[in-house]
């Protein structure tokens, strides 16, 4: 699809979750390299400005049928995709297993994960009819540590793992199909109303060997890389940035 060197001219890709801190930097560099988006969120406009380079599409992308209308749209664009990227991904409520109710797991763990296989599932036609397509999702470093309070989201990304390697196995060697798994990331994913952070940055630095949060920028280079060309011989792996957090 994308060149090592990242040229992308007259490709699509799919970005579910373009509204996330990492989405709206992934979309300029794609953008910058030729590449034609077609974002997906729940927000009702899009973070980035839209463009004849840049669409956007409201829809929950844990509803099976809002993300067929999505693709329905996107077919008025082209016949084919060359990459898609899920990035969807949220908690909403910190409490231990036993607080949380199912309604509570659910709404988390959709997000989480559902959100992945809708649109994996659903934009599959498209990304066969392309030649060298690539998926990319987004997992976390959480879905391999136990971690207090983030039960129904370590769950859901360990599942985007498990998934991805499946897919990776059902779609080869005509699409690539690998994981991200950050650590930290300095997005809104990590903050309180407040503007607090949800846990000791000073800390977490401090057990971090590169000695910083990544940065938005240091995740979606990846999550270029592996729609890239570079990424050729590479599908059902998952790459972990988290600045050495937890070596793999």
């Amino acid at each position: 699809m994308i060149a090592a060197k990242y040229e992308a001219t007259n490709t699509y890709v799919v970005i579910v979750g373009s509204n996330s801190g990492i989405g709206q930097v992934l979309i300029k560099q794609l953008i910058a390299y030729g590449t034609t988006i077609f974002g997906l969120d729940i927000q009702e406009s899009s973070a980035t400005p839209i463009s004849d380079r840049n669409y956007y599409f409201q829809a929950d992308s844990t509803n099976s049928n809002e993300v067929e209308n999505v693709l329905k749209q996107i077919k008025n664009y082209t016949t084919q995709i060359n990459g898609l990227v899920n990035l969807a991904g949220t908690i909403l409520q910190f409490k231990p297993i036993e607080e949380l109710s199912i309604a509570d797991w659910n709404e988390t763990y959709d997000i989480s994960f559902k959100s992945c296989f809708n649109s994996c599932r659903i934009f599959m036609p498209l990304l066969k009819k392309s030649t060298g397509a690539a998926i990319v999702n987004m997992s976390s470093g959480l879905a391999f540590i136990g971690q207090l309070n983030y039960g129904p989201y370590a769950a859901g990304k360990a599942s985007v793992i498990s998934f991805s390697k499946t897919l990776a196995a059902e779609t080869a060697p005509s699409i690539r199909v690998n994981t991200v798994a950050p650590g930290a990331v300095d997005t809104g994913f990590i903050y309180k109303k407040d503007g607090s952070t949800r846990f000791n940055k000073q800390l977490y630095t401090k057990m971090v060997p590169l000695g910083a949060i990544a940065k938005p920028e240091e995740i979606s280079s990846v999550v270029l890389f592996l729609l890239s060309n570079g990424a050729s011989h590479m599908t059902g792996q998952c790459l972990h940035v988290n600045g050495g957090a937890s070596m793999h």
